[in-house]
């Protein structure tokens, strides 16, 4: 462009992102709105039912069926506080090698289930997949609405396409009870005269049992209490909710409450790259448009999600990930299904390696306290006082002789003496592995 003697050069702007918005009642199936683009006059493509990449709003699907095993009695029992390795892998399928990163290039090594999923961690997210069985995960899926999904590595990471539509109604499997409900726009048609032509009724498929769902929407909660979908709560958003933020080329955020579900998505026609988050793009949507949804009447009584029979809550230490007590004050709440919890207090865990080391470096263990009751959130757990499991009649009177150096110490077992006191080693497994009760 020419001005005055000089030419300049003008950036045109590009194409604007389009965005879609699905909302329905989670429990009935009722679509209550729903927006297919930015600008009709632009575009008259209805991206409320075009299918993209689902990014990681598909990671739940993954958590689920892991958490699933303990319903159908098979290993391993998974968890909120079972530990996954989020390290850089390649993982094999077939003659295919596939590697995932994280976002920013971080890895965590050993995580609990719940930080994995809090924080995205895609490592950590396919090996759950893998440990589980990515056929299992591909076929809850499709019984969830997600119809296209392969049971690869990268179908773990949301690969595969859905429409804003399907994903919507995926997620009513979280948030109603494991049902999954169909989305309908219409009630019934009527003639002049006010006689029906016709009646639509939602279809109703019983997809996962209540007691995970409820475990996977307590995990959703911690996703925007503490995870990367924390900008919800930042942006002025306090009802009970859960969701979840995900990225591929594009943006998208799965969301709800106890009678609303919204799910958000933020892309080119073209599948250029947003290159920015979901929590960046889709989220902020989200949560404008559900602080509107709340403060109309009949959604104004979103509630605090309620377990299912079956289903115990524990308020976790996050140094041990065992039952937190007044000793241990950083802790965090999640669910287990009954049977799958933790047992020990986080002090029972660090007595126990205390006295390890003090039996490794030959130093006395001091005798236990007495025992003390501690409350939780299914009752009372007592903590029992240990045998200091040594024989003080044994020290004395004895010959005088050489004191064993440091390195004696530790290659004999730290006492000349046997050690009795066996009930204070470590358990092998950690708490996520733990069998059912």
């Amino acid at each position: 462009m020419k001005v005055g003697k000089k030419y300049e050069t003008k950036v045109l702007p590009g194409p604007q992102a389009q965005v879609a918005l699905v909302a329905l009642d989670p429990h009935t199936g009722e679509v209550l709105a729903l927006v297919g683009g930015r600008n009709y006059a632009w575009s008259q493509l209805n991206h409320a039912v075009a299918k993209r990449p689902t990014g990681s709003i598909f990671k739940p699907f993954v958590f689920a069926t892991a958490v699933n095993n303990a319903i159908t009695n098979e290993q391993p029992v998974f968890t909120p506080a079972t530990l996954v390795d989020d390290s850089p892998t390649a993982f094999i399928n077939g003659d295919d090698v596939y590697t995932p990163r994280n976002f920013d290039e971080k890895y965590y090594g050993q995580v609990t289930a719940q930080k994995a999923l809090n924080l995205s961690l895609n490592n950590a997210t396919v090996k759950v997949a893998e440990m589980v069985g990515y056929a299992k995960v591909a076929a809850l899926a499709k019984a969830a609405g997600v119809t296209s999904v392969q049971p690869t590595p990268a179908m773990a990471l949301g690969s595969y396409d859905a429409t804003p539509m399907e994903m919507a109604s995926a997620y009513t499997v979280f948030a109603n009870g494991g049902t999954r409900i169909t989305p309908i726009m219409l009630n019934s048609v009527r003639d002049p005269n006010g006689d029906v032509v016709d009646n639509f009724q939602p279809q109703k498929s019983q997809v996962l049992d209540p007691r995970v769902a409820f475990v996977i929407t307590q995990m959703l909660e911690g996703v925007i209490n503490n995870g990367t979908a924390v900008g919800v709560r930042a942006r002025g958003f306090t009802a009970p909710a859960a969701g979840k933020t995900g990225s591929s080329h594009d943006a998208w955020f799965a969301g709800y409450t106890s009678n609303l579900l919204c799910v958000v998505w933020v892309g080119y026609d073209d599948y250029s790259d947003v290159k920015l988050t979901g929590a960046a793009l889709a989220l902020p949507i989200w949560t404008e448009f559900m602080k509107r949804a709340v403060a109309l009447p009949e959604y104004s009584d979103a509630a605090p999600f309620t377990p299912p029979q079956g289903v115990v809550q524990l308020t976790l230490d996050k140094a041990t990930n065992e039952i937190a007590t007044p000793a241990c004050p950083d802790d965090y709440v999640t669910a287990f299904i009954d049977g799958t919890q933790p047992t020990q207090t986080c002090e029972q865990t660090a007595q126990s390696h205390g006295n390890f080391f003090q039996r490794m470096l030959g130093v006395e263990p001091k005798p236990a306290s007495p025992a003390s009751n501690t409350n939780s959130s299914t009752g009372q757990i007592q903590s029992q006082a240990q045998p200091s499991g040594a024989n003080s009649g044994a020290q004395q009177a004895q010959q005088p002789e050489k004191k064993k150096g440091f390195w004696g110490r530790l290659f004999s077992g730290g006492n000349d003496k046997k050690d009795d006191n066996k009930d204070n080693k470590p358990a092998a497994n950690g708490p996520g592995a733990r069998p059912p009760q």
